[in-house]
């Protein structure tokens, strides 16, 4: 009780609003796209990943980030507890967005395309997390949802220009479906290194300064 007692005033400052409206854009985006465009990428799922990435963009922002920066709790630590406490929701509205858009009769996307399809969400949610912990290490006065919201609408727009050898889209049976695999997966250990790089804490990187300060100071 004393542990579920000390999440309630991190539970507090999440963007709540902006959560839930993620995941009622993905779950239009999913009805609507398969009750009207029958192209491969009109009904790719990720679409509703990209509207759940955008709700999450705001994840990492903190009001409190002030304060809570004097508790010896680590920023890595709160970080860790507050997408934690997001990601039940995220992964719920996935989950049956996902069975919904690959149990549809004609997709392109069948039951077994589930797992990879999955790996797609979990790199483009990192991405946006990695970006939106970037922005907040460069300018830690400013909200870092912005960056996060823009950066998977980078990588989609990337996606697009990249060469066909390149590609991040294919569908189950096209011959660079295995490859897209791996480069997805390559994209996620990337975000993650980058998220966990920019969740360190800075007070430590001060007291480090401060060290090697203080042993120059005694040499000399």
């Amino acid at each position: 009780m004393q542990r579920l007692a000390r999440l309630a005033p991190i539970a507090r400052t999440i963007a709540w609003p902006a959560l839930l409206g993620g995941a009622l854009a993905c779950a239009a985006l999913t009805l609507v796209a398969y009750a009207v465009d029958d192209s491969p990428l009109g009904r790719w799922p990720g679409l509703g990943a990209l509207a759940l990435c955008t709700g999450a963009a705001f994840l990492l922002d903190d009001v409190a980030q002030a304060t809570a920066g004097a508790t010896p709790t680590s920023l890595a630590r709160r970080r860790i507890v507050r997408i934690a406490l997001a990601l039940p929701l995220l992964c719920g509205i996935w989950i049956a967005t996902l069975w919904y858009a690959t149990s549809a009769a004609g997709t392109s996307y069948g039951p077994d395309a589930r797992g990879v399809l999955t790996l797609q969400f979990a790199a483009m949610l990192a991405l946006t997390l990695a970006a939106s912990a970037v922005a907040l290490r460069a300018m830690p006065d400013h909200p870092g949802g912005w960056t996060g919201v823009i950066a998977p609408f980078a990588l989609l727009g990337i996606a697009y220009a990249l060469p066909h050898r390149w590609t991040l889209f294919a569908t189950p049976g096209d011959a660079a479906w295995p490859a897209t695999q791996w480069r997805w997966a390559s994209l996620l250990a990337v975000a993650l290194l980058t998220l966990a790089w920019a969740s360190r804490d800075p007070a430590r990187r001060g007291r480090r300064v401060h060290k090697r300060l203080r042993k120059r100071a005694v040499t000399a």
